[in-house]
């Protein structure tokens, strides 16, 4: 897709050396303002890491939310065992030490994502978590310190890990989760014969902070998975009502805005027009320069049109080389604004491969009458763009 103008700019300064007052920041220099957000960014695509090797939505979500389940559960095994060995007691550094293995195997949900494998990655994470807890629940604290809860939040984890399309792997996580917790709840296993040596204020202590861990778990995966559908419906949107050559408002976006301009007019009866540009001759750079230099110069005209208009106005691509601007100017003022768009696409040669040639513009300018609706001011401003065409090309006619 083509930035703002489609022109590369490129340096005066020879290759090898740099100006002594633009120091090259380090690639994590601390001085550097934008390391937060270049860390940021680094941790969203490592946390998304496998979602390029599919086109759906849906399951990319999926793979951030079993990478992000992924990294939570490794933090708070490492964390649990390292208090467990600050506690000192016997039963405690026990599960820490079997808690081990399991700190090193939670990187393997990354890897599968990786490799394109995330419904092995899902599975992978399910197993691992269900037999920590069940280690944990028969070698050490039983179930007197509600260990056993972690089943229930990843029962509830189920769906959020899976795709859709793969509901019956969600429903047999979510069932066998809950199986087992009620299994161990109903009756119970013995703890570690050293947790006696924790008092009851310490014992209910490590309960209280396994279930605060669950609820943990869930409300972040709860709140990854709604900031992550927030975003690609936001995306979904910028897709449906952008021109992915250009950037520009396509004609869609074009109707929205315009239906909110007429709206507002009529409240406040302020000013507006309309003007429809085309470039003039355009098959010509297609059949000479190729297609590919036809999208540069696209791009050309639209980043000069864009910095023509002042803000709360709009310039959308209308499909080939055909744009819509709305103006919030009245008569006068819109009429001097389509002329600066003329005359600065006149200004701005393009240029492709070594080669440059003057693009022009014609304008057909519509100046919207107190209860004129949408399609007829688009009819005038097309009428007026053909006269402009028949009258010599690169001018506004008025309609």
């Amino acid at each position: 897709m083509c930035g703002e103008s489609c022109q590369i700019v490129r340096s005066h300064i020879p290759d090898g050396h740099n100006p002594p007052s633009m120091p090259i920041p380090s690639r994590f220099d601390p001085a550097d303002p934008r390391l937060p957000e270049r860390l940021w960014r680094w941790a969203v695509r490592w946390l998304s890491m496998g979602g390029e090797h599919t086109l759906h939505v849906g399951q990319r979500r999926k793979i951030t939310q079993t990478n992000m389940a992924a990294l939570i559960a490794m933090a708070a095994t490492w964390v649990t065992s390292v208090l467990f060995w600050i506690h000192g007691n016997a039963a405690l550094a026990l599960g820490a030490w079997l808690n081990l293995p399991f700190i090193g195997l939670y990187p393997l949900v990354w890897w599968l994502n990786r490799q394109g494998k995330s419904y092995f990655a899902c599975w992978a994470l399910v197993l691992m978590a269900v037999t920590e807890v069940l280690v944990g629940v028969y070698c050490v604290q039983g179930t007197q310190l509600a260990l056993h809860y972690f089943l229930l939040a990843f029962a509830l984890m189920s769906p959020l890990l899976f795709p859709a399309y793969q509901w019956r792997s969600a429903a047999l996580s979510f069932t066998v989760n809950v199986a087992l917790f009620l299994y161990l709840d109903w009756h119970g296993v013995p703890a570690h014969a050293a947790l006696a040596q924790i008092d009851a204020v310490g014992q209910a202590l490590i309960s209280k902070s396994a279930m605060a861990g669950c609820l943990i778990l869930v409300v972040v995966l709860l709140n990854v998975s709604e900031y992550s559908a927030a975003v690609s419906e936001w995306r979904l949107q910028q897709q449906a009502s952008s021109d992915l050559l250009t950037g520009l408002p396509n004609r869609l976006a074009l109707r929205e805005a315009f239906a909110s301009e007429l709206a507002r007019r009529r409240r406040e009866s302020s000013p507006l027009s309309f003007a429809m540009a085309d470039i003039d001759f355009f098959k010509r750079v297609n059949d000479e320069w190729g297609h590919e230099a036809g999208d540069q110069a696209l791009c050309h005209v639209a980043g000069i049109l864009r910095a023509q208009v002042r803000a709360g106005e709009l310039v959308s691509r209308m499909g080939g080389e055909e744009f819509g601007v709305i103006l919030l100017a009245d008569p006068e003022q819109a009429q001097r604004a389509a002329q600066r768009m003329c005359r600065a696409v006149e200004a701005a040669p393009f240029s492709y491969e070594g080669k440059t040639r003057t693009i022009t513009i014609s304008i057909g300018l519509a100046h919207l009458e107190p209860t004129e609706d949408q399609p007829s001011a688009l009819r005038r401003a097309d009428a007026a763009l053909y006269q402009a065409k028949q009258q010599g090309r690169n001018r506004v006619v008025v309609a």
